[in-house]
């Protein structure tokens, strides 16, 4: 029988996220000394980026999907950003890179839902385990940095068991590995 969990989706800050990596938004960066227009710009920052082989961008119009995790995946070349184009709000879930596991998937227990207003991106670190965000608003347009190896992964048919592991990607399914479904629960 399969095991029912939810999980609260909580605010994205950057306190709370600091774990899984860092919040892209005005007011959650500081405001660096920068100032060559004289006051005309507002720099903050700065957000890591780190990569071990060429970024590419994508770029995904997402249609609002149930608020169900699926899958979860995690990249070790680079730090992945998510980016909302168009302003619109959607909810991340991640767990820890060294989160503990049960047959090869994150606890229950270490996964974490974050709901973004829209006006914030996230860039986690590597190895985080993470969804594609879920969108909150039908057409959300995102960009989402990768790298060759990568993409070639997401574009790979999955295995007999729903999964993909290579290509830098480490795609592996709630369902086959605990046996359990996730729904994520809005505040």
């Amino acid at each position: 029988m399969k095991r029912s969990h939810t999980i609260m989706a909580e605010p994205l800050t950057q306190e709370a996220f600091a774990a899984f990596g860092q919040v892209i938004a005005l007011d959650m960066l500081p405001t660096l000394p920068i100032d060559w227009y004289r006051g005309a710009n507002r720099v903050m920052g700065p957000v890591t980026v780190e990569a071990d082989v060429p970024i590419e961008y994508l770029l995904m119009r997402s249609s609002v999907r149930p608020l169900r995790m699926r899958y979860f995946e995690r990249h070790l070349q680079l730090t992945q950003a998510f980016i909302p184009l168009d302003g619109s709000p959607f909810v991340f879930l991640a767990a820890r890179p060294n989160a503990e596991t049960a047959n090869g998937f994150p606890i229950i227990e270490e996964i974490r839902a974050f709901l973004s207003p829209g006006r914030a991106a996230v860039s986690i670190h590597r190895g985080t385990w993470h969804e594609p965000a879920f969108p909150l608003v039908e057409g959300q347009l995102t960009l989402i940095s990768s790298h060759r190896e990568l993409t070639q992964g997401l574009v790979t048919e999955p295995d007999e068991n729903g999964e993909v592991l290579g290509f830098d990607l480490d795609k592996r399914s709630l369902e086959q590995r605990l046996g359990a479904s996730v729904s994520i629960v809005l505040p």
